[in-house]
């Protein structure tokens, strides 16, 4: 009854859109990590792992299937556990637990045996053989799409939405060979008319099936990435493939970059330019903790800058803004990927453990459902009005009494004041966010317990609410008020600082990955991939405080002995490994492999240890109205430009003043730079608009 109401619930909080919301998620590995060993639970009671989701409000579960997956029976398994899942049998058994949990099913049929993704779509291997004649592989397509929706109809488990193939950038059924270190190899196609022509074989069995069944499903296709999805949509309805409903793609920040905002602009641009269709993130997730608990290095490292420190609540809030953003722009869902992966003792192609466990939404230790994180991100309230804005309050609890929690109470939170818990950010930081109309206006205070007569005593001067409270407003912009307990004075820059890790790789062997490791890893020193990003560029980011250093290097393997040599003009700690010494601004640290020589002008390989060091410094970061630059030093022919997060120019400043006031108001919020030059003098600063 509790799965029922909330579905129900659901459908109600969003009458902005004419049919209903996918909150999704990818639970294709979820049968397998019971049998390696998760009892999932929620409040430390065993739970059935799909009715959890199904009880805070997701409403399409998404699985994956594979041909004929013979790669799994060679990895030596724990007692128990089966030889394949993700065949037919497997997704048989996740499709009929999500159903019976009362949520509808996403499909992805991947035509491979392994996964598919922009640089894998191998060919499985009972059809190699005719792979270069694209009339029988077409109906071999068919044929099998057609005897795996048939036989799951015949037991009532015809799935609501079929995805075809995964990824498809490249195209579909292209590579021959899965090599030894799992990569592909002998590309059979690049020709689009062919891919065109697999794609409409699949489609037309789906169509041609579902003419005579009760449940009709709706068809996706699938690109990963924001990048020239426009193109590639554009690009395969030219080829002749137009019988689909869902433009479906992947989003992950730490792989696509770009904000929340720009995903917002992207699906409205893409509503535009193809109205018959549904858009769709098919794909899509993000990290609660940096942290590496098993052998297997982690997928998703890199946060947006937006949402820091990590930790579970900024995971929740980060999807819930996400949301906000897709509703507002007219996509139809969201897909969380791989939330119920744990860690376990079963092993992957790539070692024993999860590359996800730091996503998902149950603990490392005990398999218990953290209900601080991402996991109830379908039950928020925000999702009813979408035309409010976020406003996020902020308290400095330097030297004050914690140990009972932080809260916040004002005239938002209901006609009695209701007193809500704030999170910890961190370096005594409590936030707490909400959503509001512009123009609402009342009062707020803080307080050190749950209790009234904990709160904060608020100076007069700032006390403009009945000479006791705080005041707020909301604007059309979102907004942030932050002060120190108990003063009127505002919070100063944040200290913990973001920090990159970037190593080019070009003419290097990356079959097994690239990874790094250091003292900022953990003690012993862990090993962490790293994130694959344009031109054999691979990063890595962290979150450190001011003042902390040490030694790290970068690995081709994820083994000891594969790390690079480092030179000893570089090798500042004990004449190998590369050092870093953090100041108060994030910074990069990137590298060509094996060298000295820094990937780019732009990188500080040692960042200022101090403000009075910089030339140019930029307050307050984060902003939202008003920035003020200040220039150490204007005797040569100061120069600056500002520079989005995709490296476009978007201003040139006239800095003639040691201390400049720019009006960003109109930016759109997300991650900025300005660059400074002076004479022959080059520096950076990043600064966040909100």
């Amino acid at each position: 009854m509790k799965s029922i109401l909330i579905l129900l619930a659901a459908l109600f909080l969003i009458p902005a859109h004419s049919q209903e919301f996918y909150f999704g998620a990818d639970l294709s590995y979820a049968n397998m990590m019971e049998d390696c060993g998760a009892e999932f639970k929620e409040n430390g009671i065993p739970e059935d792992v799909y009715h959890i989701f199904s009880d805070h409000g997701f409403n399409l579960i998404r699985v994956r299937m594979w041909y004929e997956p013979a790669w799994q029976d060679s990895l030596v398994q724990p007692v128990g556990v089966k030889n394949r899942y993700n065949d037919f049998e497997d997704i048989k058994e996740a499709i009929q637990r999500a159903k019976s949990a009362g949520m509808q099913v996403m499909l992805g049929i991947q035509l491979s045996n392994f996964w598919a993704d922009p640089v894998k779509q191998i060919i499985p291997p009972s059809w190699v053989d005719v792979a270069s004649d694209t009339e029988i592989l077409k109906d071999s397509v068919y044929n099998y799409v057609t005897r795996v929706l048939t036989d799951l109809d015949r037991d009532s488990l015809m799935p609501d939405i079929v995805k075809i193939g995964n990824e498809n950038n490249g195209g579909v059924l292209r590579h021959t060979t899965l090599t030894g270190n799992y990569t592909a190899s002998g590309s059979v196609s690049n020709d689009w008319s062919r891919h065109a022509q697999l794609f409409n074989s699949a489609i037309k069995a789906v169509r041609d099936v579902s003419s005579g069944t009760s449940v009709k499903p709706e068809i996706s296709l699938h690109y990963a990435g924001t990048s020239s999805l426009s193109w590639w949509y554009q690009n395969i309805i030219n080829n002749g493939v137009t019988d689909f409903d869902i433009i479906g793609f992947s989003y992950y920040y730490a792989w696509h970059g770009g904000s929340i905002s720009n995903l917002g602009s992207v699906i409205k641009s893409m509503k535009t330019s193809f109205p018959g269709y549904e858009i769709m993130v098919v794909e899509t997730g993000y990290l609660w903790t940096t942290m590496n608990y098993d052998n297997l290095g982690n997928i998703i490292t890199t946060p947006d800058p937006m949402y820091l420190p990590v930790i579970p609540e900024k995971q929740h809030e980060y999807m819930v803004d996400m949301t906000r953003e897709v509703m507002n722009a007219g996509g139809t869902g969201i897909v969380f990927w791989e939330p119920a992966w744990v860690s376990t003792p079963c092993r992957t192609p790539w070692g024993q453990g999860s590359s996800q466990e730091h996503v998902a939404f149950f603990d490392v230790e005990d398999y218990n459902f953290m209900s601080n994180g991402a996991g109830t991100w379908p039950e928020s309230p925000y999702f009813n009005e979408l035309t409010t804005k976020k406003v996020t309050f902020k308290v400095d609890m330097t030297g004050q009494d914690v140990s009972k929690g932080v809260w916040i109470t004002g005239s938002w939170t209901g006609e009695d004041w209701y007193i809500l818990p704030a999170i910890s950010e961190g370096n005594n930081i409590y936030s707490y966010f909400t959503y509001l109309s512009p123009g609402d206006s009342g009062a707020f205070y803080f307080l050190n317990d749950s209790t009234w007569a904990a709160r904060e005593t608020v100076p007069s001067e700032c006390a403009t609410w009945l000479g006791t409270d705080r005041t707020y407003k909301a604007g059309e912009l979102n907004q942030v008020y932050s002060f120190k307990w108990g003063t009127c004075d505002p919070i100063g820059p944040p200290s913990d600082v973001s920090v990159t890790f970037k190593v080019d790789m070009t003419s290097q062997d990356v079959s097994n990955g690239v990874w790094i490791t250091g003292m900022f890893t953990g003690n012993p020193w862990k090993i962490l991939r790293m994130t694959q990003e344009a031109n054999n560029i691979y990063s890595y980011t962290t979150v450190m405080h001011p003042g902390d250093s040490g030694a790290y290097y970068f690995m081709y393997d994820d083994v000891w002995g594969s790390r690079e040599s480092v030179p000893g003009e570089c090798a500042p700690w004990w004449g190998i490994d590369r050092d870093y010494k953090i100041g108060e601004r994030d910074t990069t640290y990137a590298f060509i492999w094996g060298t000295c020589q820094h990937i780019g002008e732009h990188v500080n390989s040692i960042p200022s240890a101090s403000l009075s060091d910089r030339q140019l410094s930029v307050y307050p970061n984060p902003a939202n109205g008003l920035v003020t630059l200040t220039i150490k030093s204007a005797d040569g022919h100061p120069r600056a430009e500002i520079f989005d997060y995709t490296g476009k120019m978007i201003s040139r400043l006239n800095l003639n003043e040691q201390i400049s006031t720019i009006d960003v108001s109109s930016f759109q919020p997300g991650l900025y730079m300005i660059r400074y030059s002076e004479n022959e003098s080059v520096s950076f600063e990043k600064f966040i608009i909100y």
